[in-house]
């Protein structure tokens, strides 16, 4: 879904809900597909049963703290964060029951939890599938997002749990691009 203008909001705010209900459907691949790579799915509950809110509004607990304290880890050094916590939460209720195991196959060969600016992220591929079978996952905690970009079944699925499209990281930009290639 590409970003939109004022004009066709009414049509990409429908857009936007019947991927949120999609996600957590049949079939092998993300159901939010890309064309460019470049945009993403915004404003989705992302299946928590919450509507999103604005990035202006201060949620009570901040849930990423506990991230914080584990950049430069693998995701198989102690704690396992994909797979456990807030983040591993939020991933669930992003990308479904389909999607979720797709993004962790395509993150077992993976980076350390790295941090650019505010933003906290992690790269990877599948194993044997580099090029072919990637992930990247970026959390923005100043504004609560997390968003995920998948390379699988040869298309690109680029997605965002809540607010407007955030940027990210070099590394990941970079990765996108490669893949493309």
């Amino acid at each position: 879904m590409r970003p939109v203008a004022p004009a066709s909001l009414c049509s990409a705010t429908l857009a936007a809900l019947a991927l949120a209900l999609l996600a957590g459907c049949g079939g092998t691949v993300p159901t939010a597909p890309t064309a460019t790579g470049t945009s993403s799915v915004s404003g989705a509950s992302g299946g928590w049963g919450r509507p999103s809110t604005p990035a202006t509004v201060i949620r009570a607990v901040n849930p990423w703290p506990g991230l914080q304290a584990q950049v430069g880890r693998y995701p198989t050094e102690g704690t396992d964060y994909l797979r456990t916590g807030p983040l591993a939460d939020r991933l669930r209720g992003l990308l479904g029951s389909t999607n979720y195991p797709v993004l962790l196959d395509n993150l077992a060969v993976s980076s350390p939890l790295r941090q650019e600016g505010a933003m906290l992220y992690i790269t990877g591929n599948r194993p044997h599938a580099g090029g072919i079978e990637a992930a990247a996952v970026v959390i923005h905690p100043a504004t609560d997002a997390v968003r995920v970009w998948l390379l699988t079944g040869g298309e690109e699925w680029d997605v965002q749990d809540q607010g407007a499209p955030k940027i990210l990281p070099a590394d990941v930009v970079t990765m996108m691009e490669n893949a493309r290639r």
